[in-house]
C-alpha cells in the first residue's frame, strides 16, 4: 500500500533542497556582480588614462571619499552624463552623495553647458549652484557630490 505521508514529506524535502540550491546560486551571482563592479572602480582609480578626447577632459581636483586618484582625467564626449550608475553614465564615480544620473555636460555649438539632472545634493560651478542650463568655461570647477572636477578643453 502507498504511504502518502512519507511521499508528501519527500516532496517537501525535495522542494526545500532545490530552493536552497537556487538561493546559493543567487547569492553567488550577486557576489560576482559586486566583485565586477568593485574591479571596475579599482580600474578607474589607476593611472591617468592614455585615452585622448578631441572634446576635452574633466580632471579630478578633489576626490572626496570616492577613491578616484586626484589628477585622473576623464575624456569627454559631446554629451557626457556624470553620476554613480556604471551602466547609465559615461563618468561613473563611487560617491554616496551622487545621484545615479547626477549631471549632464553637453557641447552645444562651441560652448559647454552643464545641467543638473534633478540630483539630491545639487551640482555647482565655481561654488555657485546650477539651477538650469549653465555655460561652463575652460578651467571652471564643477562639483558633484564631494568631487571637484576641472574642465580642460581638447
Amino acid at each position: 500500500m502507498f504511504d502518502f505521508a512519507n511521499a508528501s514529506i519527500d516532496a517537501v524535502l525535495l522542494v526545500l533542497r532545490v530552493a536552497v540550491v537556487l538561493l546559493l546560486y543567487f547569492f553567488l551571482w550577486q557576489a560576482l556582480r559586486v566583485m565586477i563592479r568593485e574591479l571596475a572602480v579599482i580600474g578607474q582609480t589607476g593611472q591617468v588614462s592614455a585615452t585622448h578626447s578631441p572634446y576635452g577632459h574633466l580632471v579630478v581636483l578633489r576626490s572626496g571619499q570616492s577613491g578616484v586618484a586626484v589628477g585622473k582625467m576623464f575624456p569627454l564626449s559631446p554629451s557626457t552624463i556624470i553620476g554613480r550608475s556604471m551602466e547609465q553614465c559615461e563618468i561613473a564615480l563611487n560617491d554616496s552623495f551622487l545621484s545615479q544620473q547626477h549631471a549632464r555636460l553637453e557641447l552645444r555649438g562651441n560652448q559647454w553647458v552643464l545641467e543638473d539632472l534633478n540630483s539630491t545634493n545639487g551640482t555647482f560651478v565655481n561654488d555657485i549652484e546650477v539651477r538650469g542650463a549653465t555655460v561652463v568655461e575652460e578651467g571652471d570647477i564643477i562639483r558633484v557630490g564631494r568631487i571637484e572636477l576641472r574642465l580642460v578643453s581638447g
